[in-house]
This record gives C-alpha cells, sequence and structure tokens, in this order.
C-alpha cells in the first residue's frame, strides 16, 4: 500500500493492483494546490470547502459522504457517525469517521472528529491498523484528544493529519505540539510516500508525512 498525503486531511491511498481512495480533498483557497490525482473511491467526511472538493479528483470515482456500509471497486467502506465538535455536533455539525480494508490492512480516517470517542463509537469503528487522525486542535480534538483517541483504538500506525503548515491558510496546532505530547512513542518520517505492507505493522509507531504538491 502507498500513501500520499496532499495536505490538510486529504490522503490518496493506493493498494498492490492499483486500486485507489482518496480522503476529504480541499478547496485551493485553504492554501493546498493540489496535483491531478485520481481515485476509483472519494471519501468526504462532512460538506464543509476544506474537505468537499469531490470536483477535483480524477477518473469519475465514487464520492461517498455519510454512515454507512458500502462497495465500490470491490472495496467495503463503512462510516461511522460522530460529531465535528465536542457538543453533540450543535456547533460545527456532523463528521463521518470511514474504515476500509486494502492489501489486508484496516485504514481508518476520522476526518474532523471533534471529540474523543467513547465506548460505542470505538466499537463500530472495530480493528484499526492504521490511523488516521487530525491534531490540530480548534476545529477537530487537539494533541492530548487524539492521544486519548489513539489509547482507545490501539491502532499499529497512527499519521498524524489536519496541522498547521506553511501552506495553510488558517491558523491550527503545528504538529510539534503533537509531537511533544506524544513523548516515548516511536516517530518516523518526515516522508514524502509511505509504502507500507502488513508486514510493516509490528508496533505502534507514529509517522509523519511531507505534503505533496
Amino acid at each position: 500500500m502507498d500513501i500520499k498525503w496532499f495536505g490538510h486531511s486529504c490522503f490518496q491511498i493506493t493498494d498492490s493492483i492499483g486500486r485507489t481512495v482518496v480522503t476529504d480533498p480541499p478547496d485551493e483557497s485553504v492554501g493546498y494546490t493540489l496535483p491531478p490525482i485520481r481515485a476509483d473511491i472519494v471519501l468526504i467526511s462532512h460538506d464543509h470547502f476544506d474537505h468537499n472538493n469531490a470536483d477535483a479528483v480524477l477518473g469519475s470515482p465514487i464520492v461517498i459522504k455519510h454512515p454507512g456500509i458500502y462497495k465500490a471497486a470491490g472495496i467495503e467502506v463503512k462510516g461511522v457517525g460522530t460529531y465535528h465538535d465536542d457538543a453533540g455536533g450543535k456547533l460545527r455539525g456532523t463528521n463521518t469517521v470511514f474504515c476500509f480494508t486494502m492489501d489486508d490492512i484496516r485504514v481508518c480516517h476520522l476526518g474532523d472528529l471533534g471529540h474523543v470517542l467513547n465506548d460505542n463509537d470505538a466499537r463500530a469503528i472495530g480493528d484499526v491498523d492504521i490511523l488516521l487522525i487530525p491534531v490540530g486542535g480548534t476545529f477537530t480534538i487537539d494533541a492530548r484528544g487524539a492521544l486519548a483517541v489513539i489509547d482507545k483504538l490501539k491502532p499499529n500506525l497512527v499519521i498524524p493529519m489536519h496541522y498547521r503548515t506553511p501552506a495553510l491558510a488558517f491558523d491550527l496546532d503545528p504538529v510539534d505540539k503533537f509531537i511533544k505530547a506524544a513523548r516515548g512513542r516511536k516517530v518516523l518520517g518526515p516522508e514524502k510516500l509511505l509504502h507500507i505492507s502488513r508486514e510493516d505493522l509490528d508496533q505502534q509507531k507514529i509517522v509523519l508525512l511531507e505534503y505533496v504538491s
């Protein structure tokens, strides 16, 4: 499996037979310019401009936006309903966590999760090998909340997202705050391309990615 990060919450995940999932493509006003990218499936965690630019993705993909069980391109996708805030959605609405399996690796993209997951949320999500998690605070969980979610889901590999970079057009916490809070945990990267297989998931680690432009 290959994973590229295009900034914010946008990833392109490609399996060994070429099937591709893209998550939360942003509008260019966010500060990240998407190169030409294609997908079989586009996952939209919520309908905000910094996450819902499905029209920017090439290849006539299937676009999935809501909780439920879906199957496209031979990939089963599970969407779990959560919230964009810690007030039951009253401040920023709902958020969909998406889980899917490619190359025998279960990936979970948390979107703009705004609260620490409870036991019911964790059971609905299930086992997680790779967790794509927001850490920048303000609009999502922050470093402390992210670590609580990691401890709840117990993924083997954690990839931070949705944090401040020089390109981002608005202010969030930098990833350094998360890394500092995660002291004692193994941190690798930054990598421009993460190539990973089932055999690499032997212990929990955090991998930082460089955004591709």
